[in-house]
């Protein structure tokens, strides 16, 4: 829908509400608090389409309305609506000439006070001849209207910011989840590439070795060809996403407590989204800033991804109260991350197995296929890059908690 047929519908609707100061004495339309606050909302409103709008609303204020409905002449009519075609007139006439647009919203509303107040003076001696009301009533009642208009104005202004907010953090989870995300598949790449090296020197290597047979020699040797091809490609994959990580996390830090707001609502959205009632809670500490913080987002979040699906695969889901607790706390040397539920726990017999890359329990009830095994060990591979330490504590009564230590000097990005 058009603004402007919005706009027209709104003074239309408001131009006929009347409010009386000083007994009947002063009469003021509605449809001028409506003007007003489209003025300072609207920065780009057009006043030429506005004094378009007026002769629509006077041609049926006129004709329909006096005419039509009350038996009043076209031109009785008129002359009823002299008045307040004059102010609206002179009052737009004076926004054109002084471009009110380009002033910020205070002092535009200052300048529009001034206006208002010259043209209702020029309204009531159009109406009223040489009779004018004292100054000080007109004074009073615009001071009143523009506190009331103002008022209106700053709460939309307000409700306005809230929503950019949301918008903006809305926005920034998503990037700093897709951001991690990519993160981890790079450590996948890095790996892969280790292995295509390895795999390469081994096919060079048995063409060195194969002296006897030539076609021997030279299908190693291709293979070693292509294999340095793979590696050069796999190469400039890492090489550019870890340039885009390192320009991402040096050059922006964030706090702690947004961090767990990222994390919170990340969660308990995707809580909502698989219909699971996990009590689910965040409590840290400390709020100071912390660069590299995606290695934080993936280890945490891949530590409640955990513990969900431990208790979506075990009889304990059947139980009330499930819960899993975040919670953060530092000394001197070390940012203490401990994610802990009271799931179904982890057999003693798996604990040198659950960090292995590959090794799963967990298997997708509708095709039978195993998960892939990659989210312990990709946090223990995380924790131990950054010199930190993991501690597992699990029992199958109360069950799990992960301890994760961070060197604080790694990620502080508030310290000198």
């Amino acid at each position: 829908m058009n603004k402007y047929f919005t706009y027209f519908i709104l003074l239309l609707l408001t131009k006929n509400i009347r409010y009386y100061f000083f007994g009947e004495e002063l009469e003021l339309s509605g449809a001028v608090f409506t003007l007003l606050l489209l003025i300072l909302i609207d920065k780009k409103i057009n006043f030429k389409k506005i004094m378009g709008l007026f002769i629509g609303i006077f041609f049926l204020d006129i004709f329909l309305l006096n005419w039509g409905i009350f038996n009043i002449p076209p031109k009785e009519g008129f002359i009823l609506a002299l008045p307040a075609i004059v102010y609206y007139y002179v009052f737009l006439l004076g926004c054109i000439v002084l471009n009110v647009k380009k002033y910020r919203h205070s002092n535009r509303m200052i300048i529009l006070l001034i206006m208002d107040f010259f043209c209702n003076i020029l309204e009531l001696l159009v109406r009223n001849g040489n009779y004018l009301l004292p100054i000080n009533y007109i004074v009073i009642a615009v001071i009143i209207r523009g506190m009331i208009v103002y008022t209106i104005f700053l709460a939309y202004k307000k409700k306005e910011m809230l929503i950019l907010q949301e918008e903006h953090n809305e926005k920034y989870i998503k990037l700093n989840l897709m951001a991690s995300d990519l993160e981890a598949e790079s450590f996948y790449l890095k790996k892969i590439s280790t292995n295509v090296e390895t795999l390469m020197k081994k096919a060079y290597t048995s063409y060195k070795t194969v002296s006897d047979v030539e076609e021997a020699k030279r299908y190693f040797l291709d293979l070693s060809r292509e294999i340095h091809e793979l590696k050069k490609d796999y190469t400039r994959v890492v090489l550019g996403l870890d340039n885009l990580f390192n320009k991402f996390e040096h050059d922006e830090v964030i706090s702690l407590s947004k961090i767990g707001d990222i994390i919170k609502n990340n969660t308990k959205r995707y809580l909502m989204q698989i219909n699971l009632d996990i009590n689910f809670k965040i409590k840290f500490k400390d709020d100071f800033k912390i660069k590299y913080y995606h290695k934080i987002f993936i280890v945490i979040n891949n530590l409640i991804i955990n513990s969900i699906e431990a208790m979506v695969e075990s009889p304990i889901y059947l139980i009330s109260n499930l819960k899993i607790e975040v919670l953060e706390y530092s000394d001197d040397n070390y940012i203490y991350l401990i994610v802990l539920d009271n799931g179904p726990g982890i057999p003693k017999e798996f604990f040198k197995l659950i960090c292995n890359p590959g090794f799963t329990t967990k298997f997708d009830k509708k095709t039978g296929n195993p998960s892939t095994g990659m989210g312990l060990s990709h946090v223990k591979n995380i924790v131990d890059e950054i010199d930190g330490d993991m501690e597992i504590i699990s029992s199958l009564e109360s069950g799990t908690k992960f301890i994760i230590k961070l060197p604080i000097k790694k990620f502080r990005g508030d310290l000198a």
